[in-house]
């Protein structure tokens, strides 16, 4: 469980996050206010317990008779969950918020596949990781099939794709098709030269392995090159995102300032690397 303060609003956070279960609002047990109430009593909602289970029944059963209204164990529009510690925090979520219809995106469904294709929730990460905002311009260098601009379009962002393969760009207009997505632009280019002079956030999963073309190039080129171009279209304070082998680090020289870096494992000969840098 991850709590955090945030002047966003669980609805909007809600439509972009990717790896959560759910997504609502924690309150002291005590401080549960009338407006809360009301909005549980007016629908349904179902109690349950994260903590110590000794008193759990009685606990549900006592915070029931305080709401009030219509309890549902099978489809409730809100979840109602005490957190049980030193002191017992309320958690108040909505079960169906989280379905953002992953499955109907999974890269062997969609009319173009590539076995270099990423999952939509990775993809969603990704994007995410960018801070890309809703109407702002979001480019992935190396797009593939589309999973990342896919994603950026579903959250309301204006992707632009590029992809050294002619194949790949034809496949990913007929994944967006497929879709019914209009993205900003989507053309067939090397990396070496971004088809605009600026974006707003630039987010990838650099061509590594047997499964991707590198147009000849080995990866440690390829990341040099991207770190250099996507300095001179993104503008200070902006993102980076480069998913690559933890084998082959980036440097990100005088341009960006890399904020974090998180790995995971794929097999005993692949463990793959996101890196977010902030343009300087």
């Amino acid at each position: 469980m991850l709590l955090a303060e945030t002047r966003a609003s669980p609805d909007s956070i809600e439509r972009r996050v990717a790896f959560s279960r759910r997504v609502g609002v924690y309150i002291p047990e005590g401080e549960i206010g009338e407006v809360e109430l009301a909005e549980l009593r007016s629908t349904s909602y179902r109690v349950g317990v994260f903590g110590p289970k000794k008193d759990e029944r009685d606990t549900v059963s006592r915070l029931a008779v305080k709401i009030g209204g219509v309890v549902s164990l099978d489809s409730p529009a809100y979840e109602v969950t005490v957190f049980q510690g030193e002191r017992s925090y309320l958690g108040i979520t909505r079960p169906s918020s989280m379905r953002q219809g992953w499955s109907t995106r999974r890269p062997r469904i969609r009319a173009f596949f590539h076995p270099s294709a990423i999952f939509p929730k990775l993809s969603r990460a990704l994007v995410n990781f960018s801070g890309v905002q809703e109407g702002e311009v979001f480019l992935d260098p190396f797009c593939g099939t589309g999973s990342l601009l896919i994603e950026a379009s579903v959250i309301g962002v204006e992707p632009v794709g590029m992809d050294l393969a002619r194949k790949m760009v034809r496949g990913a207009k007929r994944n967006a098709a497929q879709l019914g997505q209009e993205w900003l632009g989507i053309v067939r280019s090397d990396a070496r030269r971004f088809p605009l002079r600026r974006a707003d956030a630039i987010a990838t999963d650099v061509p590594y392995g047997r499964a991707s073309s590198t147009g000849g190039r080995d990866t440690s080129s390829i990341l040099s090159e991207l770190i250099a171009n996507a300095g001179d279209v993104l503008p200070r304070g902006r993102r980076l995102v480069v998913m690559h082998p933890e084998s082959l680090p980036l440097d990100p020289g005088g341009l960006f300032r890399a904020e974090q870096e998180h790995r995971f494992y794929v097999h005993h000969k692949l463990t793959r690397a996101i890196t977010v840098l902030r343009r300087e």
